[in-house]
C-alpha cells in the first residue's frame, strides 16, 4: 500500500535550522546493503520546496534521532507522484547511499540539478519513507530536509 503525503504535512517532512547540518558525517553502507524493506506501507513525501543540496536528518517519534538508517538516492522518481502501480515502477539506479550516524544525519553533496527519490529505510517492522526531491543548486532552499520514520502496522 502506498500513502502519499503532501509537502505541507510537516509531521513527516519538515525543515531544520541551517547550522545543524554543517558537520554531516554519514557512513558508507556495506557493499550489499540495499533498501531494508520492512513495514507494510510505503510513505511518500513530496516537499513543496526545491533544495540546493540533499542533506537532512532522520528521526522517529518525538524527534529521536535515528542511527543506522539507510539513506539512498535514486533516479527516475516520477512514479512516486503519478498513478504508476508499485509493481510497474521503472528500473531505477541507486546513485548514492549512506548510513546515518548517532546524529541521524545524511548528506549527498554535489548532486546535479534534477529530480530524485530519497529513500530512507531502517529495519524490519519500519515503513520505508520515499521522498520526491528536486535539486536546484541555484534557486533551491538551503534548509535541510527532516524525514520522520514510522513503525509499520
Amino acid at each position: 500500500m502506498k500513502r502519499r503525503v503532501a509537502g505541507s504535512a510537516l509531521a513527516l517532512c519538515t525543515f531544520l535550522t541551517p547550522a545543524v547540518q554543517g558537520d554531516c558525517k554519514c557512513h558508507q553502507p556495506e557493499k550489499r546493503d540495499e533498501t531494508r524493506w520492512g513495514g507494510n506501507e510505503a510513505v511518500v513525501v513530496v516537499p513543496n520546496d526545491h533544495f540546493r543540496e540533499l542533506k537532512g536528518i532522520v528521526e522517529v517519534f518525538d524527534k529521536e534521532l535515528v542511527q543506522g538508517a539507510l539513506a539512498e538516492v535514486f533516479d527516475k522518481p516520477d512514479y512516486l507522484v503519478g498513478d504508476t502501480p508499485w509493481d510497474q515502477r521503472p528500473q531505477q539506479h541507486r546513485l548514492r547511499a549512506c548510513v546515518t550516524t548517532v546524529d541521524g544525519k545524511f548528506c549527498f553533496r554535489d548532486l546535479p540539478n534534477g529530480k530524485y527519490e530519497l529513500r530512507i529505510s531502517r529495519d524490519q517492522g519500519w515503513n520505508v519513507s520515499h521522498v520526491y526531491v528536486v535539486v536546484d543548486r541555484d534557486k533551491g532552499t538551503r534548509e535541510p530536509l527532516r524525514v520522520s520514520m514510522k513503525i509499520g502496522t
